[in-house]
């Protein structure tokens, strides 16, 4: 697969990333929540990948203006030491049709677009996408389990990808989670991480971080990542 075309699934990752366009990070798997009617957050991280020279920036910030809908604008800048730089620009809707509760399900969906500036060329282009996202909580909250599926039209690469995503959050303490996921897009190899994420100021400020792997040719890929995501 060409390298400009691996961009693609991991900024969709992000996207809900989070709350990314997504699950809060350190998810890349999307759940059914969204941001408090009229609040903001911000999700920003940085992703080193340990098998090749490369790192990752991601700005995330997310809005909810009122409803049942948050719209993120973000993106984020990769840096290789042997291919140069490249750059996306991220724009989601994202809308709940059944909330997620304590000890229930929830049922989201987020609709957007991918511009994407690959490596080593100054043309770029929008890649529209969905994704379908159901969320479980069980044991009072204590764990949550998100599925998500996706389509995701590669215009880079003139090629329709369908994407998936399982991962799974549990609580240790009032402020301690484990995170586990696997995910992955059509014509890829399926990546897994896990991580931790902690409440340094409660449903305010968290801090986490993730190891991750893909099983991929010419090599295996591992990684680790460090964010922060604020609400306000």
């Amino acid at each position: 697969m060409p390298r400009s075309s691996v961009l693609l699934p991991v900024a969709l990752a992000l996207m809900g990333c989070c709350a990314l366009a997504h699950a809060a990070r350190p998810f890349v798997t999307d759940d059914a929540r969204i941001v408090d009617p009229g609040g903001y957050q911000i999700e920003s991280f940085i992703k080193h990948q340990r098998s090749v020279q490369e790192n990752e920036f991601w700005f995330l910030p997310a809005w909810n203006p009122g409803s049942i809908v948050e719209l993120t604008l973000g993106g984020f800048a990769l840096r290789t030491a042997e291919e140069g730089s490249a750059n996306a620009v991220i724009a989601q809707v994202k809308t709940l049709l059944r909330p997620l509760r304590t000890n229930d399900f929830g049922f989201a969906v987020t609709v957007g677009g991918l511009r994407q500036e690959p490596l080593g060329s100054a043309e770029g282009a929008w890649g529209p996408f969905i994704n379908l996202i159901s969320s479980l909580s069980a044991m009072d909250d204590a764990v949550v389990v998100h599925a998500n599926v996706g389509l995701l039209d590669d215009r880079q690469s003139d090629v329709k990808r369908y994407t998936w995503g399982l991962g799974a959050e549990i609580a240790t303490t009032a402020r301690l989670w484990v995170i586990a996921e696997t995910y992955n897009q059509e014509g890829d190899k399926p990546s897994t991480q896990v991580g931790l994420r902690y409440w340094v100021v409660p449903n305010r400020m968290q801090v986490d971080g993730t190891f991750g792997a893909q099983h991929s040719e010419p090599q295996n890929r591992s990684w680790i990542s460090i964010g922060v995501r604020i609400l306000f």
